[in-house]
């Protein structure tokens, strides 16, 4: 008997064939696909050979509220809906995220098929670590949001997953330079999967050079090494610090300011050293 669920289904991201067989039975066998694009569905269920075709909902970032609520009644009808998106799994910079907690909240049972996802798959072929890692999707496009976000992924000791535009690839590389530093190794990921897949890998200046010309033509998965752990400062390297910093010529204040940024600790902790050691100087 035919379960009445959500049912998120991987779809490929580029070859058609890296599609489970679990998957192609929920296609086959469900009461409805909600889609992104129904001519990328289409495309793909008639290279699976899907005949009926189910019928096709369009739920797409424009209509993915608008529909939510029909999509609940339907599965409290006793229906099996299949979603889909273009490329990857449903939810990961894609449609799906709102539908998925609504229908959750409703006590109704979502399913997961899993399927490719370009970000893994740039991951592990990347050459970086994949033990830990922190996929980002794509960076805020401009103002404080992006600088922001680049300020607290760029100290990140995780290896970092992004989404980018071909077009964009050049500035954003340009901005990763400035916040992570020349020396950080990334790889570039393009058209995964597909017939002209390739891994660029290097360090972020080498890559920005690599692209400076012209920009690539098809999807990028931009993956950065993690930020090195950092070393915290002895109480003597402090002081240390602080000395000489007075002995340049600073005032206390603006000495512990210096030493503070410098060495990237509170000036709480700079000032209170500060006091302790004067004291023990005066008994």
């Amino acid at each position: 008997m035919k379960k009445a669920a959500l049912v998120l289904v991987g779809t490929p991201i580029g070859n058609l064939d890296d599609i489970s067989l679990r998957s192609i039975r929920e296609l086959k066998n469900a009461d409805a696909i909600c889609c992104e694009d129904s001519r990328r569905t289409g495309k793909l269920l008639a290279h699976l050979q899907c005949s009926p075709r189910p019928p096709l909902l369009v739920v797409n970032e424009h209509s993915e509220k608008r529909r939510c609520q029909e999509i609940i009644d339907r599965i409290q009808n006793g229906e099996r809906l299949v979603m889909v998106t273009d490329a990857g799994m449903p939810g990961i910079a894609d449609p799906g995220e709102y539908i998925v907690k609504k229908v959750a909240e409703s006590g109704l049972t979502v399913e997961v098929i899993p399927g490719p996802s370009a970000g893994i798959t740039a991951l592990i072929g990347s050459g970086l670590s994949p033990r830990r890692f922190a996929f980002e999707g794509f960076l805020p496009r401009k103002g404080a949001s992006r600088t922001t976000r680049l300020q607290e992924i760029s100290t990140d000791q995780r290896t970092i997953i992004l989404f980018e535009s071909p077009r964009r690839l050049q500035k954003t590389l340009a901005d990763l330079l400035k916040y992570f530093g020349p020396n950080r190794g990334a790889t570039i990921a393009r058209e995964l999967t597909k017939i002209y897949e390739e891994y660029h890998r290097g360090t972020l200046v080498q890559l920005l050079d690599e692209f400076s010309d012209t920009a690539p033509k098809g999807e990028i998965v931009i993956v950065i090494e993690g930020g090195e752990e950092k070393v915290q400062s002895s109480d003597d390297e402090i002081l240390h610090a602080l000395k000489l910093a007075v002995q340049d010529g600073l005032s206390t204040r603006d000495a512990v300011r210096e030493v503070s940024s410098t060495l990237d600790i509170s000036k709480r902790k700079v000032y209170d050293l500060h006091i302790s050691t004067m004291r023990n100087e005066l008994r």
